[in-house]
């Protein structure tokens, strides 16, 4: 996705370090095969399970594709609340909304999505875009026709958890999902405070929101 006039790139957070453990004289890279294994069994479980929502919100809207999106963007926003006030419980609260929308690229994304964001753009008015270069929800996934209904349906969820976690955090936000070739896709957040029609923000500032910097 092209950089829209005005949006400016965040610089990504440093990566964490990989543990170590002291072994005889040197620090030796602890192998994570244990780990992985049990992640990939967890992420194999979760794929199942968004695939029985979809599921039942389709049997549920008796086949109305809107309603059905609609009924899972509603989920996901109960589901993004709970997680966000799980993630933030010992957390002071954040008074930057630049801070807020860092904290879900990073903390929030990795817990809720398995990985960090891969970039973040802003005009620092109330416009944020969170770029995935390989969203895990639709890494297997293909561009066909019937599988990118299934990305389409899965985004609705997603973009509900974003907007139900920002809520918690006190941001109301529109959030819209733009899927490109599978599995990149961006998010875009819009202040809701944001005057419609002229990209300035009706609480706050420019030069609050540009003196935060990226951990």
């Amino acid at each position: 996705t092209s950089c829209s006039p005005g949006m400016e790139d965040e610089p990504p957070p440093m990566e964490p370090k990989p543990t170590t453990k002291m072994v005889g004289r040197g620090d030796v890279q602890e192998p994570p095969r244990k780990a992985t294994q049990i992640k990939e069994v967890a992420d194999s479980t979760l794929q199942f399970l968004h695939f029985e929502i979809i599921e039942y919100c389709r049997r549920t809207c008796k086949g109305n594709t809107s309603k059905a999106i609609a009924k899972m963007d509603e989920m996901g926003v109960q589901v993004g609340a709970r997680l966000a006030e799980r993630y933030t419980s010992a957390l002071v609260r954040l008074s930057q909304q630049l801070d807020t929308i860092k904290f879900i690229c990073k903390e929030f994304w990795i817990s809720t999505f398995k990985k960090q964001a891969d970039k973040l753009q802003t005009n620092y008015l109330g416009i944020y875009v969170v770029h995935d270069y390989k969203f895990p929800w639709f890494t297997r996934l293909s561009n066909t026709k019937d599988e990118v209904k299934e990305a389409q349906a899965l985004a609705a969820l997603a973009t509900g958890i974003i907007k139900g976690a920002l809520e918690n955090m006190g941001m109301k936000a529109k959030v819209t999902c733009e899927l490109t070739t599978l599995p990149r896709c961006s998010f875009t957040i819009v202040d809701k405070k944001t005057l419609p029609g002229t990209g300035v923000s009706a609480v706050g500032n420019k030069k609050g929101a540009a003196t935060s910097n990226p951990k």
